[in-house]
């Protein structure tokens, strides 16, 4: 990847999404160079989603309590990872 490409990620959440918004921030300055591709969360309904849409990101739900266990859970978020191609997952 060269300086001039964004480097494609996908955030995980879980709430408020504080960290997503200096994330959101410091791209919209053209501080790090970033594209994110999406915005995921294990627990619907939260505000950081909200913060995502406002943000033009697309913002995604996968509710870890509609699963069996915890193996499908994760299978089913590494999927949906995989579908948005990103270069790098931040936690």
């Amino acid at each position: 990847m060269s300086v001039e490409q964004k480097c494609r990620v996908v955030v995980l959440i879980s709430g408020r999404g504080s960290n997503l918004q200096a994330i959101l921030d410091q791209a919209g300055s053209g501080a790090l160079p970033v594209d994110i591709a999406a915005v995921i969360s294990n627990r619907p309904g939260v505000p950081g989603l909200e913060r995502a849409r406002r943000a033009g990101v697309t913002a995604l739900e996968l509710d870890h309590r509609g699963f069996a266990d915890r193996p499908a859970f994760e299978a089913a978020l590494i999927d949906l990872i995989d579908r948005q191609q990103p270069d790098l997952v931040i936690l």
